[in-house]
C-alpha cells in the first residue's frame, strides 16, 4: 500500500509573543486556529498518519488550556498522531506526561524504533536530548518494514554554529524519510536517495521565517522517492509582491499621504519591511520610527527601513537664515570644503525643523 504523512514541527503553543505587544493575544488564536487547520488539512488530503517533530508546545508550563485544545483535535483526527519532544517541550517535563493521551496518540520521549504495523511503517524517533543515540538508530533494517522513516528534533550544520545531524548520518540512514523539526522554516536536506526536510513552523513564530507557514505533505509508495509537498497553512504572511515593500519618495511631499499608501497594502495578517527610497522632497523632516509606530497597529509586524535622501531644503524662518548665513560664511573661507558644508546645512536644517538622527 501507498501511505501519505503530514509532517509539522515547531507548533510552539502558548508561546507568549511578548515583542508583538498588543497583538500578542490576537496572534495567539491565530496560532491556534492554524493548529486547527494542520489537522484539517491532514483529513482533507486523507493523510494515514501526523507526524509532530517536537516543540508543539512552547515550554513545559504551558497553560492548561492550550494542553486541552491540543489534545481535543489530535484526538478528534482518528488517525495515527506521532510527536516527539523537542528542546522546547524536553521528554523529562513534557506536558503529556500529566494527561490520558488518547489511543491514537503515540508519545515518542525515548530515542527508540516503534513499529505501526497496520502502515506498514517503522519510526525512529529521535528526541531532542538524545543525541548520542542517533547514529545507532538512524538506519534501515533491512528486515523491517516497507516504509522506514524518523521523527528527529535537531540542527543540520550552519556555519559556525551547532550541529546534531550531518548529511552523511543522512545518507547512510537508507531511509525512506526524514521528518525534520527545530528550524522555523521549511529546508530540504535530502541526499543520495534520502528525503530529508524541515517542514517549519506552521505558523509565524519570528517574523524572518518564510512566509506563510507551511505543512509537508510526503507521499511514500514501495520503490519510488519520496514526494514531498509543501502546503501553505499559516495567516501570517507578506504583502502581495514579497516581504518587502519599496516605496519611491519622489512621489510625496508630505507624510500623512506616504503613511496612506503604505497602510492601504496592509492587512492584520501582514508582517512586512517597508524600505524608503528616492529623495524626500517635503518641507517636514521624515522619521522612519514615527512611520513604522504610526502602521504598526495595522498590521501584524513591521520594519521601516530608510534607504532615502533628503531633498535640498532651503531657510524658511530667521533662524534656519541665520544658520544658512554662518555656512556660506565657512565656504567663503575654505572651498575646499563645499561639499560637506552642503550636507552640514541640510542637517541642520533637518535638526532645526525636528528631525532626530
Amino acid at each position: 500500500m501507498a501511505i501519505k504523512l503530514l509532517h509539522t514541527a515547531d507548533v510552539h503553543l502558548g508561546r507568549a509573543f511578548g515583542y508583538l505587544g498588543e497583538r500578542a493575544h490576537d496572534h495567539q488564536q491565530r496560532l491556534r486556529r492554524t493548529f486547527e487547520r494542520v489537522i484539517e488539512t491532514a483529513r482533507q488530503r486523507e493523510c494515514h498518519a501526523i507526524l509532530i517533530a517536537g516543540d508543539l508546545f512552547d515550554s513545559p508550563r504551558v497553560a492548561r488550556a492550550w494542553i486541552d485544545h491540543a489534545l481535543d483535535w489530535l484526538s478528534s483526527v482518528q488517525l495515527p498522531v506521532l510527536v516527539i519532544p523537542g528542546n522546547h517541550d524536553p521528554a523529562e517535563h513534557h506536558p503529556f506526561w500529566e494527561r490520558a493521551l488518547p489511543p491514537n496518540l503515540h508519545f515518542l520521549p525515548r530515542a527508540e524504533r516503534y513499529e505501526l504495523p497496520m502502515l506498514e511503517l517503522s519510526v525512529v524517533a529521535c528526541p531532542a536530548g538524545t543525541t548520542r543515540e542517533w547514529a545507532g538508530l538512524l538506519t534501515r533494517e533491512p528486515s523491517g518494514a516497507p516504509y522506514q522513516i524518523a521523527l528527529v528534533h535537531g540542527s543540520m550544520p550552519v556555519p559556525g554554529g551547532h550541529s546534531d545531524l550531518t548529511p552523511e548520518m543522512i545518507a547512510h540512514s537508507r531511509l525512506d524519510y526524514i521528518a525534520l523539526g527545530d528550524w522555523h522554516s521549511p529546508h530540504d536536506f535530502s541526499t543520495h536517495g534520502v528525503a530529508c526536510w524541515y517542514s517549519g513552523a506552521p505558523e509565524m513564530l519570528m517574523p524572518d521565517q518564510l512566509l506563510p507557514g507551511r505543512v509537508l505533505i510526503v507521499a511514500l509508495e514501495r520503490g519510488l522517492p519520496a514526494q514531498v509537498e509543501p502546503v501553505p497553512v499559516g495567516f501570517a504572511r507578506y504583502p502581495d509582491g514579497g516581504g518587502e515593500i519599496t516605496v519611491d519618495l519622489t512621489r510625496f511631499d508630505e507624510s500623512q499621504s506616504l503613511i496612506e499608501a503604505i497602510r492601504a497594502q496592509l492587512t492584520p495578517e501582514t508582517v512586512a519591511q517597508v524600505r524608503l527610497v528616492g529623495r524626500w522632497q517635503g518641507t517636514e523632516p521624515l522619521e522612519p520610527f514615527e512611520i513604522q509606530q504610526r502602521l504598526q497597529p495595522f498590521c501584524l509586524w513591521l520594519r521601516v527601513v530608510s534607504a532615502f535622501q533628503m531633498g535640498d531644503w532651503q531657510p524658511a524662518n530667521p533662524f534656519e537664515e541665520m544658520f544658512a548665513s554662518l555656512v556660506a560664511e565657512r565656504k567663503s573661507q575654505d572651498a575646499r570644503q563645499t561639499e560637506l558644508l552642503d550636507e552640514v546645512l541640510q542637517l541642520g536644517l533637518y535638526l532645526l525643523r525636528g528631525g532626530r538622527l
